[in-house]
Parts: structure tokens; C-alpha cells; sequence
């Protein structure tokens, strides 16, 4: 093992390598190479070796290569960025990874979604929501593909939107720690309690678990890219009175997640490793042109962050291709 391999772990850029949910992931759920990770970790630390002192530009890329990862709704576009940012050694200008990388109007979709189902609870005592909701869904197709979903209501169907909107309301306000959070514990509690009452074996509800360390419910962050697919699943069970009675699993939503990103991670790693291709105008390679022409010519800070970037990424694939392997 090299040298490198057993100097401590002092950078964040170290830290979120080895995490659980990078290379550290891949060796607890695939239980092979469990030293995939360390060789990763004294591959890029020697690449960092001479690439630094990095500048303030270059340490502010790191930051947003670290904030991306495989499940952000706007991945493609992000990578982009990266690229340019790294090509041009300024951090990118498009706001990369987590709730900050959510647009205006995908939060507009996101509310459509919040106060259908407000308004569906309310129908008989408040209208106000109506009002925002010409705003968020002008044209009325989330409210109605949710009231369709929803059907006939029923006093158990009732309790069960509550404690899912009580879900969109802390994952929208993010109230972390707060006093707005003891309210959400609070309030579940006692919504929990009622359905459980009325449907004691769960066959309705299978909500994602809530992460303490994490703060929110997996799965339901603003910027996951299933987060709808995600919302139609809980609202249709509630409609069917049975979990995923009418939307069934997708066996290959990790493989096809995988293969859209090899295509982006193998261009950057043949930039890398000095590949460079000719850059055609022909449809199959316009994507090598984006991504060669943002890298730029290389350097040993350019290629250490796109080594780093791909590294994460490439974590976070191997893991999406494993576990959409493991359910066919």
C-alpha cells in the first residue's frame, strides 16, 4: 500500500471520500474490495500532493464537487458546470447539489403538490389555498392527477395525507432543530398513533424513515431527483389502501441511472488520462466536445478536482449499479 494511504485523514474533500455514502457504501453493501476506498483515498491524495497549495477559487470547486452527488435532480447539468468551473479555475455559477441546486420553478411543483392535498383536507372550512395554487399549478394538471390518485375519501385516507403533509412541511421549511421541529415530532406522534389505531399492520403507509444525523426523510429531499415519483407513490397508496398497490417498484432505476452516468464519468476520465479526442460535429460526440472543450488544457490542479469529481460520482455509481443488479 503506499505511503500515501496511512497519512491522516485532514482535508473534508478526505473526509467525504471515505463516507458512508461514497466509497464507504460500496464496500459495506457489496462486501468486495473493502480496500477500494483506501486506494482511492492515497490515489487522489497523491494527485493533491501536486496539485497543491490550491487557491481560493480552486478550494471553493472542491466545495461544490463535494455537494454533488449522484441523486440531484439537475446531475447532468451540474457535471457540466464542474467542468467549466475546472476548465476555467472559477468556481461554476449555477448553485451545485443539495436544496441550494433547486430552481423556482421545480419549488413552484414541489408547493403544487403541498397544497393540493392542504386544500383536499380543507375543502369544507378554507379556500385559501386556491389562490397559490393558480400560482404553483396554473393550469390544474398536479390537482388533478392528485385527486384522482386520492379517490373517494374516508376518515383513515384523511389521517394518512395529514402525516404526509406534515412531511412536506418539514422537508420544505428545513426547520432544523428548531422550535418548528419539536411541533413535527409533536404532530406525528399523535397522527401516528390515530393510523396506527386504524390500520395496526402498516399495509397503507411505508413512509421513508426520518434521519436524525441527516435531518430530513430519505428520499423526500427537494433536490432528490425521484422526489415526485417518490410523492406519487405515498399518494396513491393512500388512494388504494395499500402500499405501492398501483405504482410497483422499477427494477431498473439504479441501472439506468449507472449507465447515464459512464457516459459522462469515461469522457472526463480519458481527459484525464490525456485522451483527447477530436471534437466532431457529429450528435454521438457532442457531448466529448462539451466536456473537452470546458476541461481545457490540463494541469495538475485541473486534474486533481476532475479526478476527485469523477471519484465521488464513480463511488455513488458503483453503488446504483449494484443495488439495480441485486433486485432483478
Amino acid at each position: 500500500m503506499d505511503a500515501n494511504a496511512d497519512k491522516p485523514v485532514c482535508e473534508r474533500w478526505e473526509e467525504e471520500l471515505l463516507a458512508g455514502h461514497r466509497w464507504g457504501r460500496l464496500s459495506r453493501w457489496s462486501n468486495i474490495d473493502d480496500d477500494t476506498g483506501q486506494k482511492e483515498h492515497a490515489r487522489l491524495r497523491k494527485l493533491w500532493d501536486f496539485a497543491r497549495p490550491l487557491d481560493e477559487s480552486a478550494k471553493r470547486i472542491v466545495d461544490q464537487i463535494l455537494a454533488l452527488e449522484i441523486c440531484n435532480w439537475n446531475l447532468e447539468e451540474s457535471i457540466l458546470a464542474l467542468c467549466r468551473a475546472i476548465g476555467e479555475k472559477k468556481p461554476a455559477e449555477l448553485n451545485i447539489g443539495h436544496w441550494g441546486s433547486v430552481s423556482e420553478e421545480r419549488l413552484k411543483k414541489i408547493w403544487a403538490y403541498y397544497l393540493t392535498l392542504r386544500g383536499w383536507l380543507w375543502s369544507e372550512v378554507n379556500r385559501g389555498h386556491v389562490a397559490l395554487l393558480k400560482t404553483c399549478d396554473p393550469d390544474k394538471t398536479i390537482q388533478n392527477k392528485i385527486l384522482n390518485l386520492l379517490g373517494d375519501r374516508n376518515e383513515l385516507k384523511e389521517l394518512c395525507v395529514e402525516r404526509f403533509c406534515l412531511c412536506l412541511e418539514f422537508m420544505v421549511c428545513s426547520p432544523r432543530k428548531s422550535a418548528q421541529a419539536k411541533a413535527h415530532s409533536a404532530a406525528v406522534s399523535v397522527i401516528e398513533e390515530e393510523i396506527r389505531s386504524r390500520d395496526p399492520e402498516g399495509t397503507i403507509l411505508k413512509f421513508p424513515k426520518f434521519d436524525q444525523q441527516a435531518y430530513s426523510y430519505y428520499g423526500l429531499e427537494l433536490c432528490h431527483h425521484k422526489l415526485f415519483r417518490h410523492y406519487e407513490i405515498i399518494i396513491s397508496s393512500i388512494g388504494a389502501g395499500k402500499w405501492r398497490a398501483v405504482t410497483p417498484r422499477k427494477e431498473s432505476d439504479g441501472l439506468e441511472r449507472a449507465m447515464m452516468m459512464e457516459e459522462y464519468l469515461s469522457l472526463i476520465e480519458s481527459w484525464i488520462n490525456g485522451q483527447v479526442k477530436k471534437k466532431k460535429e457529429d450528435p454521438k460526440n457532442r457531448l466529448t466536445g462539451k466536456i473537452y472543450k470546458s476541461l481545457g488544457k490540463a494541469d495538475r490542479t485541473k486534474i486533481f478536482l476532475a479526478s476527485l469529481l469523477v471519484s465521488l460520482l464513480r463511488s455513488q455509481q458503483l453503488a446504483a449499479r449494484k443495488r439495480g443488479e441485486s433486485s432483478h
